[in-house]
């Protein structure tokens, strides 16, 4: 079966097999290893194996890093280290690798177990969303409450424990993996409280200095014994979602691809049934949010907006390593690169196809599977892009290889696949809007969607 297996990469869930290759949070063999310091030469060893690792299993690293700047800073790293480190403090060192690889599929996992224990034992991380603004401007993304105390949708965050935002955005988008600066402060967004503690340690107390959005200043204190909550006038919405705007135009608002494909395809068979019954002219896909997942949902989706049969991808690039060779290792051998046109055609679907108007919002956090789905739309003409331009590259690494460094067991992920999008394009850039609209700070106040808006402005004036 021709399958592209992507990563979400943001909160790090995969559906594929439970392989050790693929398998994302695995336990920890050895769990003292939690408590335990790592000497000098085990940590100096565990970069070598992580630049190693990559080296290894990446189908065209020298294109997206410099690899000759990535052996440098991490000979640094290993000259600085001076003292043994817990396996926080080492991939508070160690972590900072990831964005030299530039690219979204390739990065070192944080230490998840650490984490998921701290949050066992009753500790809280960073309570509040947030969007990232003009590379540095952290805005709280919805109006929250706790007792007496509240916070503002479109309030800016100056500094967090006396770091302030421009110190934070750049120290930790250096944390996360991504083809562009833009992406990495994207994703270090999308899972802040994560990265937060990841690299800097704040967990539990928080002490935030906002400026209001009447313009003044002023310092709240969180603690851990605080219960934030999202007030009425701000929601969530579910995941995977269909609502209609007016009595024409509707949304099917994704949040991500990371779900049973079975499931998907019973979501999706209804919605777009309820969608032929209520005579929905226009379809609005918004994947803004949606960081990836598993294309086989993307397959399934664009059936019911293709007019044409079509392909998800053109061609794809396989780097091979011990774990993908194939049975009795038919593929080849280690090192070698294979190349592959994709000959499997999908055909539109029979029942209930929309043949409506439909657009695609996208963002620069739309990634993975998310960016098949926007370059199989586009490049087939399928539907009208709106949004803006995505931080990940039109044609994307895939399929990667999870690896536990030796002594620290941090956990690597590094793509082995490169993908081509439907139309050949090889331009080294992100996936482009017809129409560019990007949410200003106003709009994050107001909860108001531009992009929603534009379009509907857009269909009144045809």
């Amino acid at each position: 079966m021709n399958r592209i297996v992507l990563l979400l990469s943001f909160s790090l869930l995969l559906i594929s097999c439970k392989q050790a290759h693929l398998d994302i949070f695995p336990e920890l063999a050895d769990p003292s290893l939690v408590d335990r310091k790592l000497t000098i030469e085990e940590m100096k060893e565990d970069i070598d194996a992580l630049i190693e690792g990559a080296i290894l299993r990446h189908p065209d690293l020298s294109a997206y890093a410099d690899i000759d700047k990535l052996k440098t800073v991490a000979n640094k790293y290993k000259s600085e280290l001076k003292k043994d480190m817990t396996r926080v403090e080492f991939y508070q060192v160690i972590g900072k690798l990831s964005h030299h690889f530039n690219d979204g599929h390739s990065f070192l996992i944080w230490p998840y177990q650490e984490f998921t224990q701290l949050k066992k034992q009753g500790h809280r991380a960073f309570p509040l969303e947030v969007v990232i603004k003009n590379n540095s401007d952290i805005h709280i993304k919805h109006t929250y409450k706790s007792e007496n105390k509240s916070i503002f949708a479109g309030s800016e965050i100056l500094s967090i424990n006396g770091v302030s935002s421009l110190q934070l955005v750049a120290a930790l988008q250096q944390y996360t993996g991504g083809e562009t600066r833009h992406l990495r402060e994207q994703i270090v967004a999308r899972r802040f409280s994560t990265v937060l503690w990841a690299a800097l340690g704040f967990i539990d107390t928080f002490e935030i200095e906002l400026l209001s959005i009447n313009g003044k200043k002023r310092v709240v204190q969180i603690s851990e014994e605080e219960n934030w909550q999202l007030t009425k006038q701000s929601s969530v919405p579910k995941a995977h979602h269909f609502r209609k705007i007016n009595s024409t135009v509707g949304v099917l608002y994704l949040a991500h691809f990371d779900i049973d494909p079975d499931e998907f395809e019973l979501n999706i068979d209804k919605i777009f049934a309820k969608i032929q019954k209520q005579n929905i002219e226009t379809l609005i896909i918004d994947i803004r949010d949606n960081p990836g997942g598993n294309t086989d949902t993307v397959t399934y989706l664009a059936r019911y907006l293709a007019s044409k049969p079509f392909r998800l991808v053109s061609s794809i690039r396989e780097k091979l390593y011990k774990e993908n060779r194939g049975i009795l290792n038919y593929k080849g051998e280690i090192g070698e690169v294979l190349a592959e046109n994709w000959d499997k055609w999908e055909k539109p679907v029979k029942e209930n196809r929309f043949t409506g108007k439909a657009y695609l919002l996208i963002s620069p956090i739309s990634y993975s599977a998310a960016i098949v789905l926007a370059t199989t739309l586009k490049d087939n003409e399928f539907a009208m892009l709106v949004g803006e331009t995505t931080g990940g590259f039109a044609n994307q690494t895939a399929q990667g290889n999870l690896f536990n460094l030796p002594n620290s067991q941090l956990r690597a992920y590094i793509a082995t696949r490169m993908l081509v999008r439907p139309n050949e394009d090889l331009t080294r850039k992100g996936v482009e809007p017809d129409h560019q609209v990007q949410s200003s700070v106003a709009d994050i106040q107001a909860q108001r969607d531009a992009a929603i808006e534009f379009i509907l402005t857009l269909e009144e004036a045809e």
